[in-house]
């Protein structure tokens, strides 16, 4: 199996389109995606909610950690997202013993959330491990031992039962759409040959999961059959 690593923006993109197809979720997120080449002019006739949204910023290069870093900006204008890609584009970041500098950006809407979830989905040799908590974002770490973790040997489908220990502990108002949205991400996940996929945090915006960060990684010998998708 070769992992080949996936920017954010084609990470989320994968998912809103592949959800929908797969388990009927529609994902009302939006992304942009910003490089030296980009002009904003053109961008925003693109993708016109970025002229009327605030908005979040923040490198697309494979790397995390990036808000503790102070990579990541919130609630800005265009403008200032402009202004902020401009004094970072081109600049050298070091992480994990690498360095190299930043050419590619996200840009999304500004969420203001209260509840911070987290999910990561794994595939191991004999199967897949499949974890989730309520209390995801930036501390994730720290909060490790209140993750719950499941694994799912090879083939066997992500069911009802098998996901209930991982949200048992939810409020029960939440509880389904949040078991829905972890077995249509788990779909995704094996028909599109993942081999990783996290999000965090991901909320809930009118009572649908959004993904606010996430990370995916691609079974590179499966392109063959997955190139169209």
């Amino acid at each position: 199996m070769a992992r080949k690593k996936i920017r954010e923006y084609d990470s989320k993109r994968l998912l809103r389109e592949h959800l929908k197809r797969l388990a009927g979720i529609d994902l009302q997120i939006c992304s942009a995606q910003v490089t030296e080449a980009t002009d904003f002019t053109e961008l925003t006739d693109k993708e016109p909610w970025l002229s009327s949204n605030r908005l979040v910023v923040k490198p697309d290069m494979l790397f995390g950690k990036r808000g503790k870093s102070g990579l990541v900006a919130l609630n800005l204008d265009l403008a200032q997202v402009a202004q902020f890609v401009k004094e970072r584009l081109g600049g050298v970041v070091e992480m994990g013993g690498c360095k190299a500098p930043i050419t590619t950006f996200i840009v999304e809407p500004f969420v203001p959330h209260d509840q911070e979830f987290y999910l990561s989905i794994v595939s191991e040799r004999l199967g897949c491990t499949i974890s989730f908590s309520e209390c995801g974002g930036i501390e994730i770490e720290e909060n490790w031992d209140k993750v719950k973790t499941t694994f799912l040997p090879t083939e066997k489908p992500m069911t009802s039962e098998t996901c209930a220990p991982l949200i048992a502990t939810l409020p029960l108002e939440i509880r389904g759409k949040i078991g829905d949205f972890i077995k249509g991400a788990f779909a995704v996940f094996q028909d599109l040959d993942f081999t990783f996929l996290e999000m965090n945090p991901f909320t809930l915006v009118n009572g649908v999961p959004y993904p606010l960060d996430m990370r995916g990684e691609l079974d590179d010998t499966a392109a063959f059959k997955n190139f169209k998708k």
